[in-house]
């Protein structure tokens, strides 16, 4: 249940784990040709890097690179998973704040045919040739985007990142980081899922996350304008990897259809969307407290 405690400007969301937040005036969204070229040219970039699963090095690199770049502590893990961590504001032992998960995969299911090229039609990409590989390296174009843009606001807490290997394989990569590496994290946003407004919060008879906490990144939705964001069952990710670990976690959309196959295609404004919709809902998460209990 969201309870307003001054005005619409403080809500606290009751369930197992008690979440503080604080609304901004206004939400931040990516407006104009200056913030949504780096987005673009992440993404046309990843979409350039060989990657089968397995194979993930040059990936591996890339994103390595630029987590450093953006002042990231930065490691492989034996498996080859690439983990970062930051924390931005005023964090103090006194004031820690929250410790947020953002996460997608390296691998694709398929080598890119050599030589293929993205074609871009009004809002849609694809490839001229096998697969486009939007699954999932729309994902980790999503979060880059986002951990740049928290150098413009005022986030008060602490981003962790992981980029996995061969997830496609079963979520192999994320199965084998540490739990004591994931042992502080308060939420898992992962950005691995086909559609366009999507947040899943079950698979099959696993529970990801609270209700509550679904409803909450549906209000977030709603306050970029676009309250069509819903909460809904989908497959296997490593959200569920992530949940397994007793961390509420979704899996949102991050605009693509038709992955696996020849015939995959990516919306780009769903790519912008699902960049708002995390980065807002990172803002206006503050605190929280006790540990949810994932079924």
């Amino acid at each position: 249940m969201l309870e307003s405690a001054h005005s619409g400007a403080f809500f606290v969301v009751h369930l197992t784990r008690i979440v503080t937040l604080a609304f901004y005036n206004k939400s931040i969204l990516i407006e104009g040709e200056l913030h949504m070229k780096p987005l673009k040219n992440t993404l046309l970039e990843l979409l350039n890097i060989q990657g089968v699963s397995g194979r993930e090095q040059k990936v591996a690199t890339y994103v390595a690179d630029r987590l450093t770049e953006l002042h990231f502590t930065v490691e492989r893990d034996y498996f080859g998973n690439v983990l970062a961590q930051r924390s931005f504001g005023a964090v103090s032992q006194a004031n820690q704040g929250p410790v947020l998960l953002l996460s997608a995969h390296m691998d694709t299911v398929v080598s890119f045919v050599p030589g293929r090229r993205i074609v871009w039609e009004d809002d849609i990409l694809r490839s001229s040739a096998g697969i486009l590989g939007a699954d999932d390296r729309a994902g980790i174009a999503i979060i880059l985007q986002v951990i740049e843009g928290m150098e413009r606001h005022s986030f008060n807490g602490t981003l962790k990142i992981a980029f996995t290997r061969d997830e496609e394989r079963g979520r192999i990569g994320s199965n084998e980081i540490a739990s004591e590496w994931l042992a502080d994290v308060d939420m898992a946003i992962v950005a691995d899922r086909r559609n366009r407004r999507d947040i899943v919060t079950s698979c099959r008879r696993m529970t990801f996350c609270s209700n509550e906490i679904g409803a909450y990144w549906e209000l977030m939705g709603e306050r970029i304008g676009q309250p069509d964001w819903k909460s809904c069952e989908g497959g296997i990710s490593d959200a569920m990897t992530y949940a397994e670990h007793g961390i509420p976690s979704i899996n949102v959309s991050c605009g693509y259809q038709h992955e696996h196959t020849d015939w995959e295609e990516l919306h780009w404004p769903s790519v912008i969307d699902t960049t708002n919709l995390i980065t807002e809902g990172i803002l206006n998460w503050r605190s929280v407290k006790v540990t949810v209990s994932v079924r």
